[in-house]
C-alpha cells in the first residue's frame, strides 16, 4: 500500500512546493518472461478487480475508511472539505509516487501501476497537477490551527521523504522504510480526527494499533517484492529480513492486544477495536495464503483487508 505518502490538509502543499522528487539511482525495469510483460501492458486485459490499484485508489478508500470509522468511534464531525482533502492528498502522493518511478524505467516491468504511470505520464501529470490545484483550494478554508498543525506534519514527511529518496540516505532509511511508512499513513489518515476529538487513552491505543496495521501491510507487500525492489534498486525492510514472513505472527501481537486492551478502558470503542483486530488477522491469513495467488491479486486484497473498519459505519 505505502509506497509513498499522503498528507491531509495542508501539510502536502508545503511538501508539493519542496518539489521532492526520486533520486533513486540505477533504476532499471524487472526483467521477467515476455509473455508475462504483455499482459500488463496491454490495458485491456486488465481484470476488473485490478483498476482501484492501477489508478492509485485503492489507498485512497483506505484512508477514507479509517478516518470515517475513527471518526465515528470518537465523536468526531469532520467536513466535506476536511474529507476531500485526504482523498486528494493520497491520490496525490501515491500517483505522483508511481510518476517518478516511471519516468526512469527504460521499457516494460510487470507491476501493473507502475506499468499503467509509464504508459500514461502525460495524462496522469495533467491530472495530477489539477488535483493539486484542488488540494490548494480547499486547504484554504482550514482553520488556522489545522494549518499551523499540518506544518509541523509536513515537515516530518518532509524529513521522510529526504531519508527515502536521497542517494547517499536511501541504503540506512530503507532498513526502517516501511515502519515509516505505516506510522506516516495512520498519522496522516487521523490528522483531522485527531485535531478534532479530545484526547483519550483508549482512542490512542487503537491509533498505535492502526499505526501498526498499516506497517504490518507495508512488510507484508516488500515481502513479496523483494526481487522486484532488488531489481528496480529500491531499498526496504523486507530486504534486510530474510526471514521477515516467520515473524509476522509475532508483529501482529501488537495490535492485537492494544485493540484488545481499549474497550477495557472504553467499552464504546469495542466495533472499532474488533474492526481493528480483524484487519489484523485478515493480513496474517493473506500472508499464509499468499504464495497461491495471483502477485497483482494479493496486492489488491492486501489494501482490501484493511477496509474491514466500514462494517462499524452500517
Amino acid at each position: 500500500m505505502l509506497n509513498g505518502g499522503a498528507l491531509p490538509g495542508a501539510p502536502f502543499i508545503f511538501l508539493a512546493a519542496l518539489g521532492l522528487g526520486e533520486t533513486v539511482a540505477g533504476l532499471r525495469p524487472v526483467k521477467e518472461s515476455w509473455s508475462a510483460t504483455i499482459s500488463v501492458v496491454e490495458d485491456a486485459g486488465r481484470p476488473w478487480w485490478l483498476w482501484l490499484h492501477v489508478l492509485s485508489l485503492d489507498a485512497v478508500l483506505v484512508a477514507l475508511v479509517a478516518q470515517e470509522a475513527f471518526a465515528w468511534s470518537a465523536g468526531a464531525t469532520l467536513s466535506g472539505i476536511e474529507r476531500g482533502i485526504l482523498a486528494l492528498c493520497a491520490w496525490l502522493a501515491y500517483c505522483g509516487d508511481r510518476l517518478l518511478d516511471a519516468r526512469r524505467l527504460k521499457g516494460p516491468v510487470d507491476s501493473a501501476r507502475h506499468e499503467f504511470a509509464r504508459m500514461h505520464t502525460n495524462p496522469l501529470s495533467v491530472a495530477w497537477g489539477l488535483g493539486l490545484l484542488g488540494v490548494v483550494i480547499l486547504a484554504g478554508q482550514l482553520p488556522r490551527s489545522e494549518l499551523l498543525a499540518g506544518g509541523a506534519l509536513a515537515a516530518g514527511v518532509c524529513g521522510y521523504f529526504f531519508l527515502q529518496h536521497h542517494k547517499k540516505m536511501l541504503a540506512l532509511a530503507g532498513r526502517v522504510k516501511e515502519f515509516m511508512a505505516g506510522v506516516g499513513f495512520a498519522a496522516w489518515t487521523l490528522f483531522f480526527v485527531l485535531m478534532k476529538a479530545p484526547f483519550s487513552m483508549p482512542l490512542a491505543l487503537l491509533g498505535i494499533a492502526w499505526a501498526c496495521i498499516c506497517s504490518l501491510n507495508c512488510l507484508l507487500i516488500a515481502g513479496w517484492d523483494r526481487a522486484r525492489d532488488r531489481a528496480m534498486g529500491q531499498h526496504s525492510m523486507a530486504r534486510q529480513w530474510p526471514g521477515m514472513e516467520t515473524a509476522l505472527p509475532r508483529l501482529a501481537m501488537a495490535p492485537l492486544l492494544l485493540a484488545g486492551a481499549a474497550p477495557v478502558l472504553e467499552v464504546a470503542l469495542l466495533p472499532l477495536a474488533v474492526a481493528l483486530a480483524g484487519s489484523a488477522l485478515a493480513l496474517l491469513e493473506l500472508a499464509r495464503r499468499a504464495p497461491e495467488m495471483d502477485p497483482e491479486l494479493r496486492r489488491v486484497w492486501a489494501d482490501a483487508v484493511l477496509w474491514v473498519p466500514v462494517f462499524i459505519l452500517w
